[in-house]
């Protein structure tokens, strides 16, 4: 992956994953717990990408920290994203999230003011790699 990840923050713990599966009732994928590991809240580098026919902006990763103050958090966007296929991940600079969808590992768009899921057609790998 050519994206160098700016302002990350350490996973504080581990045991985030469970709490976030038994709190709210979703598994956490492989590939979201791999990316909150190596890159929880930073900003990429490069951060465009397509939803649909749309350009959109990927502003950065969720933290996976408790208490995290200075960034958004899995928890913030857990409680406004209801649907239970929705993993959030990354967050747009308008407060929409990027997400995974748990049935099949496909990344997608969600818009705040409506809901509405438009999706990338790509993997989380292939979504990292697509950024540009």
């Amino acid at each position: 992956m050519n994206i160098t990840w700016k302002y990350k923050i350490d996973l504080a713990d581990e045991a985030v994953f469970a709490e976030i599966e038994k709190e709210w009732g979703r598994a956490v994928p492989q590939k979201v717990r791999e990316l909150a590991r190596e890159c929880n809240g930073a900003t990429p580098s490069r951060y465009n990408f397509m939803a649909g026919s749309t350009e959109r902006v990927m502003g950065a990763v969720l933290s996976f920290n408790k208490n995290e103050e200075d960034t958004d958090t899995i928890y913030t966007a857990m409680d406004v994203v209801e649907d239970k296929n929705l993993m959030p991940f990354g967050i747009d600079p308008f407060g929409n999230y990027i997400c995974c969808q748990i049935s099949d590992g496909k990344v997608v768009f969600w818009d705040h003011e409506t809901g509405t899921v438009t999706t990338t057609d790509q993997d989380m790998g292939e979504f990292l790699e697509g950024l540009y």
